[in-house]
């Protein structure tokens, strides 16, 4: 099989899950991991696997042989470092969101159409087998028409947020807050799942926990959002419902999605259920593909995204082997529609009012 070689950037979530994942697939050699700032080497080699870590993103960019780069830093970093990168003449996967803003996109758009490589957004949870059977539902015209589209979120962290820094994440002026972690990833699957763009939302973004006191007294100032609701309208004439909360102490599902259409019922539970319903018949499960078995040698932090990681990498092994895009692969195109829809939310909430996704 040929390998393609990858250079990292981000001792986060790069390290810690698209390094491993990577460097377990028979089609990709991770070479080189660099940090953002100048971070502990050891730690990023122990979280990461690799020996071969810089401290200075721009020289591992410089001095490396690579066939494609990986943007998983903080949001206000992607331009830059998406843009050194295809001036070299590499392909770029970006983290999600894609940008601080749609401006930003349009500019990133502009310097892989240059470079004439490869722009895609690591929506890696496509590629589960419960959202591929969503999409093959969707694709098969078994609803009818969409009328309404119920899509929620919960996550038990109520405790972790009072205890916890969030870091850039918590911060608004550096691309943090849940609408860009988890809301890029809602808005894209609803996007793809429906064939059809936002077009108006009202939105407000509240945050829960605006601060944080660790035990020696310091406080994170929080100015980026930890929740959020959505409620909008798609070009196919369908409503639209989306809602986010990270401060529950209990919840009773992490992932529920409603589709309801003229011809039959689609609910989905927890990103491992599907139940559909055809016509006045009662919801009843749908099989899913079985899904993959991670190995015994991968960090359990990065175990927990295989089973959606692994395909999603087969589909980017396979793009660059032919040169033709896997068409559940999302690529800067997808990226930017996501953020106009992100920028119409943040305008919503912040002047209070519907906005046009334009």
């Amino acid at each position: 099989m040929e390998k393609f070689r990858v250079g990292i950037i981000g001792t986060g979530f790069g390290a810690k899950v698209h390094a491993p994942m990577m460097d377990h697939h028979n089609g990709f050699e991770v070479v080189a991991v660099s940090s953002v700032s100048r971070g502990n080497i050891e730690e990023a080699q122990k979280a990461s696997g690799i020996e071969n870590v810089y401290t200075d993103w721009r020289e591992m960019i410089e001095k490396e042989t690579l066939d494609l780069v990986v943007v998983a830093s903080a949001v206000h970093l992607h331009k830059e470092m998406a843009a050194a990168a295809f001036e070299k003449g590499v392909h770029v996967v970006c983290e999600k969101p894609m940008a601080m803003d749609v401006a930003e996109t349009e500019e990133m758009i502009t310097e892989r159409d240059k470079a004439g490589k490869l722009g895609l957004i690591n929506h890696e949870f496509r590629f589960l087998p419960v959202r591929m059977k969503i999409k093959e539902i969707m694709e098969s015209g078994k609803l009818g028409g969409i009328l309404h589209v119920r899509y929620e979120c919960s996550f038990a962290n109520y405790n972790g947020l009072i205890s916890k820094p969030r870091g850039w994440l918590g911060q608004e002026e550096k691309g943090g807050g849940m609408l860009g972690a988890i809301g890029s990833h809602m808005t894209d699957a609803l996007q793809w799942w429906m064939d059809s763009s936002f077009k108006d939302v009202f939105a407000q973004l509240p945050i829960h926990i605006p601060t944080q006191t660790d035990e020696n007294g310091n406080t994170e100032h929080r100015t980026a959002d930890d929740a959020f609701q959505i409620i909008g309208s798609l070009e196919n004439g369908a409503t639209v419902t989306l809602e986010l909360i990270s401060a529950a102490r209990q919840t009773s599902h992490t992932w529920r999605l409603e589709i309801y259409g003229t011809e039959g019922t689609l609910v989905m539970l927890d990103d491992n259920k599907v139940l559909l319903s055809e016509g006045n018949a009662a919801l009843e499960e749908v099989e899913l593909s079985a899904d993959l078995e991670a190995p015994s040698t991968m960090p359990q932090i990065a175990v927990r995204y295989y089973n959606g990681f692994q395909r999603a990498l087969d589909a980017l092994h396979e793009t660059l082997v032919s040169g033709n895009k896997h068409p559940y692969l999302a690529d800067f195109g997808h990226g930017h529609t996501t953020q106009k829809v992100l920028d119409a939310v943040r305008t919503s909430a912040h002047e209070g009012r519907k906005i046009e996704v334009k």
